[in-house]
């Protein structure tokens, strides 16, 4: 059942939209599989680096890692939510996020 308009990747990112459309082709099942994934990055590198950039002590080669992680979260994020809504979009019920 298909009782909604499919969401508009083309609204992200120009560096995330290709991944999003990808997603457009994964059938029910992969889709939950992404929409249920955990994140795996280094939470606690991610918090150190974010608190050295707000006190002024990142090093260069910090703040490309940092950079990094960010679009890696991002990326991550921005897929879970996409593939949720595609999901929506074929009629499926999502739960709320705290329950993926």
């Amino acid at each position: 059942m298909n009782n909604n308009t499919t969401p508009n990747w083309q609204d992200a990112p120009p560096e995330f939209q290709t991944d999003l459309d990808a997603l457009q082709h994964l059938s029910d099942n992969e889709l939950w599989q992404i929409t249920r994934a955990q994140h795996s990055t280094n939470i606690d590198r991610h918090q150190y680096l974010l608190d050295q950039n707000a006190n002024g002590n990142i090093t260069p080669t910090e703040q490309t890692e940092l950079t990094q992680l960010r679009t890696t979260a991002n990326r991550f994020m921005l897929r879970k939510a996409y593939a949720a809504a595609l999901l929506k979009s074929r009629g499926h019920a999502i739960p709320p996020a705290d329950q993926l």
